[in-house]
Order: C-alpha cells, then structure tokens, then sequence
C-alpha cells in the first residue's frame, strides 16, 4: 500500500502558560512555548518501517509530557481506526515496527519531576505529521481512499468540578470531544462532528444525558462552521455546545486545547482546521433576563467576530472571548456561561477546485461563513428570494481564473524565498516562542542542527541557545533520570540514542 522510502513531516502546538489564566505554582512553569514534533518515516521494503522523531523539544513543566509506552503504544489507538480496522490486530505491527525517541524530548523525558497528566495535548496533534506522511505513501501508491490528511486536535475538554445539582462533590469531563470532525479524503470530504482518534466509537451522547451527569443546561448545540480545514474536499467540521450553570454550588471549570496556533495540516493544497477560541461569561443576569422574558444567548456562536452572545447578556457581564484556550480552574456561578467547541479536521486539495453545488450544500447548511464562499473559494453565490444559496457557474471559473493569475503574480522563485528565509534565520528573526521551541531541539540533537545548518547554508558559528532568550530555564541542564533512584529499573522499548 505504501512506497519504500523516507518521508518527512512535522507538528507542533502552542503551550500558553504565561498567561493570567494559567495558575501554576512554580513561577518558573509560566512561559509561553511551542512543543516540536518532526518525525522521519522510513519504509523499508520487507515492510517494517522506523518512525524517527529526532529534533523533538525537550519537557516542559507543563502536564503535556509523556513517557516511551504512551507514545509508542498510543499509535496503534490510530493505526488500529485506519490500516487495520478490525479486531483482529495483533503484535505483528508492533514488531514490524521500530522507534527512535531521543532521549531528553517531551516524548521521552530524562528527569523524573516531569508531568504526564495530560499527554493527549500533543500526542493526537504529533500523530498527524504520522498520517499525512502515510497518506502521501497511499496517495503514491494509488489507495486513495486510504488517505486521511489527519486528525483533530480532539479538543475541547470541558472538565471541572463542585457540588452538582444533587447536592454532591462531583466532577465532569465531557465525553463530547469524542465527536469532531476527520480530516478529509483524497476522494470525498471528512465526517463532520464524528470520531476522535483514540475511540472508535464516535458518539457526542445525547442533550438530556449530559443534564443530568452535569448541573450544565444546554442552550445550543450546533454544528460549528468553518472549522474543517478548506480544500477540494474540506475537512469535517466540530460542533459546539453552550452550557449554562445551573444548580451547582462552588463549582469549577477550565479549557483544554489548542488556540494561537494550528495543530493539525492539510494536504495537497488544503488548510489546516480552524484553532481554537474560548467564550466564558460571568454575572449574565440570565435569572432576570430569563424572569422578564428577555431575549437569551441561544444557539451557536455561527460568526465569533459578531459577537451575537453578548447581546443577549447583561453589559455589565464579565466575558472572556480570546484565544487562551488553556487555563487552569475558574469558579463560575450559576447562570455563567461556558462554550465547548469541538475541533474540525483537515482540507485535502486546493480550495479553488471545489466542486459549485458543494459550497452550496454547505453554505445552506450553515457549514460555511458566507464570505469565505468568495474568500477562500472563489465561488461567486448569492440568496435568491427564499433565502436559499445558489451560485454563478460561469462567474465563478472567472473569479477562479483570475485567482490563479493574482497568484502567480505574487509568486517568487523558490530560491529566492529560500534566501528571504535564510537571512531571516540569520537574523533571527522568529517570536520568542518560536526561538524558544528550536532551541530546545537544538541542544538535545547535535545532529538535528547540524542538518537545519547545512539546509539553509548557516555558517558553523550559527545556533540559538535558551540563555540569550531571557526566559526561565530552570531544569534545562540538570535532570535527574527516572532510573537514578534506587532499585529502579525502567524498560527500555525504543532507541533513544
């Protein structure tokens, strides 16, 4: 099914933690970083292959570390959905099958304080450099059915806890994020709002259900539009639920997913899924508005930059509407609201090449902001008297015609974008974060930097250390390895060399 070779891909996903919202206890935990996840796949021909993840950041004192078993065992949660969906996997893969996790990276860490509470954060978002690299053997190779441009980053988690609605201690994690959206095909569009990658069973549960587990009333639960990634064929959309306090006495929330950056990408031209947002409101004065029949934030969020929630709450009501879409626990009062928004996945194929009555379909199903019919895929479509969307068959393969013109017209030899970006680096011209992240990956694999040097022609002198960024560095040289304590001996399962 594949073609015998190497194959390079590569993911990442933002770790906020400087911000207000993030309550940690060590002051040193509170930076603002990127974890770094590029993986060498290579396909040998008697079928075995080595999945290389040579250049990984290093831990971080967050709880989006994880230990050699996960990472290596989580895979087949994936591959089990995909290659070989049936029960009848067995360790056949798994012996077929040979890992390179460096040791010191946040997938193979080399101190024994480091946090794993959370690993899911970035394993399901490192995975799908795994699935693009497959689906481009697939695509190779013919099986384009097989190609999946990869997976949501299966966010968000609504988790918290207090004293429910029936007088108990309780807590919640909303099992809803079992639902979002897949990437999409070579031939056909991602499922919307439909499968996570670690469950094969792809069930949001029902409204009345989650009510009486969570002193949480539902006042909308919606598809979410735009949030699969655009393309020939785009990716499944998320959904999304707002959630109304109620019942509950010293009760707690918080947010867990992706939101300054993309996790996930697209292939053959298509976009990556939308990242993330977070809405919460305190003080809304619901009761009241609720009371004297006034109008209520029912629905979904259809448009985020309209803001349509805040016209149903008080003036005075205290929203948070940002991208800080991780936090640690926030108290919130009955008739405070919370918006779960589940992830998309990923495009497949240039936008421009979508099928007219697509769009439409979409368009009339509320899958997709009207202006991005024209944005992003040079549709021309308009409302007829009824409302419903139809579009200009002929005006359309204009508007894409002249698209393609604007884009070679804004195009440049590749060498010299090449060399636009070299003096970049040069310069080191990158956000803190971004620095942060390669200087990580820098000191953990000399030969990782070495190829990064020779890639772009750097001189020797070249590198980015963690001491010129003027940020914490706390645990960054000396570590304690797990096995160092006494009577300890861990298993060693991959090549961390």
């Amino acid at each position: 099914m594949t073609i015998p070779g190497k194959y390079r891909k590569v993911a990442f996903v933002d770790v906020p933690y400087a911000h207000k919202d993030i309550g940690v206890c060590s002051e040193f935990a509170k930076l603002d970083t990127i974890m770094h996840s590029p993986v060498e796949i290579t396909i040998n021909k008697d079928a075995t292959w080595k999945l290389d993840f040579d250049g990984a950041s290093r831990w971080g004192w967050h709880s989006f570390n994880c230990n050699q078993v996960s990472f290596t065992s989580g895979i087949w949660v994936m591959m089990t959905q995909t290659l070989i969906p049936t029960s009848r996997i067995n360790d056949g893969a798994y012996f077929a099958t040979q890992f390179r996790l460096k040791k010191g990276t946040w997938m193979n860490p080399d101190d024994r304080r480091t946090g794993h509470a959370y690993a899911w954060h970035f394993l399901v978002s490192g995975w799908s450099a795994l699935w693009r690299g497959l689906s481009q053997a697939y695509y190779s190779r013919g099986y384009l059915e097989e190609v999946n441009s990869g997976n949501a980053n299966t966010s968000n988690w609504l988790q918290g806890g207090g004293i429910n609605q029936d007088g108990e201690i309780h807590a919640v994690n909303s099992f809803e994020t079992s639902s979002c959206g897949t990437g999409a095909c070579a031939i056909k569009d991602g499922l919307n709002h439909a499968a996570a990658i670690w469950n094969p069973e792809g069930d949001m549960g029902d409204v009345e259900i989650w009510e009486m587990a969570e002193p949480l009333l539902y006042l909308g639960r919606n598809v979410k539009a735009n949030t699969g990634g655009y393309g020939k064929y785009r990716g499944g959309n998320g959904f999304e639920t707002l959630r109304m306090v109620w019942g509950a006495h010293d009760w707690t929330m918080f947010f867990m997913g992706n939101g300054y950056m993309n996790s996930d990408w697209g292939m053959m031209g298509g976009y990556p899924a939308a990242s993330g947002y977070r809405f919460e409101a305190h003080n809304t004065d619901l009761k009241n508005r609720i009371k004297n029949n006034a109008s209520l934030p029912l629905g979904g969020d259809f448009n985020p930059t309209d803001r349509d929630y805040e016209k149903h709450i008080s003036h005075a009501s205290q929203v948070k509407r940002d991208k800080q879409c991780i936090t640690t626990e926030n108290c919130f009062d009955n008739y405070d609201l919370y918006l779960n928004y589940i992830k998309g996945g990923p495009g497949f194929g240039d936008p421009i090449e979508r099928d007219l009555n697509a769009i439409l379909e979409d368009l009339n199903s509320k899958q997709l902001l009207p202006e991005y019919a024209y944005k992003v895929y040079g549709a021309i479509v308009s409302q007829n008297k009824d409302g419903i969307w139809v579009g200009d068959e002929a005006k359309t393969k204009a508007r894409r015609k002249e698209i393609l013109e604007n884009r070679k017209a804004r195009s440049i030899p590749v060498k010299e974008w090449m060399e636009q970006e070299r003096n970049a680096i040069l310069e080191k011209e990158a956000s803190k974060q971004v620095k942060h992240m390669y200087a990580t990956s820098f000191d953990l694999s000399p030969k990782f930097l070495s190829d990064f040097k020779t890639f772009w022609n750097l001189p020797k002198s070249w590198s980015v250390k963690e001491d010129e960024l003027g940020v914490f560095t706390y645990g960054s040289k000396y570590r304690m390895d797990l096995s160092k304590l006494p009577d300890v001996r861990t298993v060693l399962l991959v090549d961390e060399k």
